[in-house]
């Protein structure tokens, strides 16, 4: 594979690329999967994880670039915007283990320089109007909160048909939650403005330190929340009730917006992976002879 190869891919794709009167560009699923050297199919499958609780890691890195994840559901319909295709292509050039390609990487460096906006810019022979007034910039803002929350219970309601109104139970609480981090959102807004994040540690684990958390086993879940409140207690004492295992449970919570909280849960986690009996040390330390509550 070379650039040349790519260029020849790029050319291939183009009546698949589309841009709006303000420069925005997208692209089909079929052609980002064709510049990443992925399957289509299972590039959709993965980012439909977005709506329930086995979201994939690109999903995650989507989410975190700021797209949402009843957005990212409709992608298929309406095409990848030009930001996103730069973080799926990054993802598949360098972040998804095994299923990297060099295609991908080719393709991110051959729009290093330029950007994915301005590159599909170009090949689609986009220029702005001189008689255009020059556009100030922008700060990005999502709709408001009433607009977001009659978007989810329409989306809410369409699923619930397709079902028969039997949503999988992970589906419903990533709806429960998006829709409680939205009222959150608007009343801290009336407040004092913050950028919280209440992760809990098996949670934490997954998403930011890429651990997988077996369900059984010497470091199974369970123990890693019991681990975290034992030798870790300082980390904090909050609970919220949340899924787990398909149940409604009290579990602790921790401000992962805490540069100090972020630390020390990374420290718990890393020496409960490394004892080779995480069980035999709490029960030297008397974990398991207080009252059971649900740590992950």
């Amino acid at each position: 594979m070379s650039q040349i190869e790519v260029a020849q891919i790029i050319d291939q794709i183009k009546q698949e690329i589309t841009i709006d009167a303000s420069g925005r560009g997208k692209a089909s699923i079929r052609a980002t999967a064709r510049l990443a050297n992925i399957d289509a199919t299972g590039l959709v499958r993965s980012l439909k994880t977005a709506v329930d609780n086995s979201g994939s890691k690109l999903v995650g890195k989507l989410i975190r670039k700021g797209f949402e994840a009843v957005e990212i559901l409709g992608w298929s319909q309406s095409g990848i915007p030009d930001i996103a295709v730069a973080a799926i292509l990054h993802y598949y050039g360098y972040e998804a283990g095994k299923r990297c390609s060099e295609q991908a990487r080719l393709a991110c460096e051959a729009f290093e320089s330029i950007g994915v906006r301005a590159w599909m810019q170009d090949i689609m022979g986009w220029t702005k109007l001189a008689t255009q007034p020059q556009e100030q910039p922008t700060t990005p803002a999502l709709p408001p909160v009433e607009q977001r929350l009659h978007t989810l219970v329409l989306a809410m309601k369409t699923l619930a048909e397709l079902t028969g109104g039997r949503l999988n139970p992970y589906m419903e609480q990533q709806f429960k939650d998006y829709a409680g981090n939205l009222l959150a959102e608007h009343n801290r807004k009336l407040l004092t403005p913050s950028e919280e994040r209440w992760l809990g540690v098996v949670n934490f684990a997954e998403s930011e330190l890429g651990k997988k958390v077996p369900l059984s086993g010497a470091h199974y879940r369970g123990h890693l929340g019991t681990w975290v409140r034992t030798f870790y207690p300082h980390l904090g004492d909050r609970q919220e009730t949340r899924l787990v295992n398909g149940v409604q449970q009290p579990i602790y919570v921790y401000a992962c917006h805490e540069p100090t909280v972020a630390v020390g849960l990374t420290k718990a986690i890393e020496e409960f992976f490394a004892h080779p009996s995480p069980s035999a040390a709490l029960r030297q330390a008397g974990a398991f002879a207080r009252k059971s509550l649900v740590t992950a």
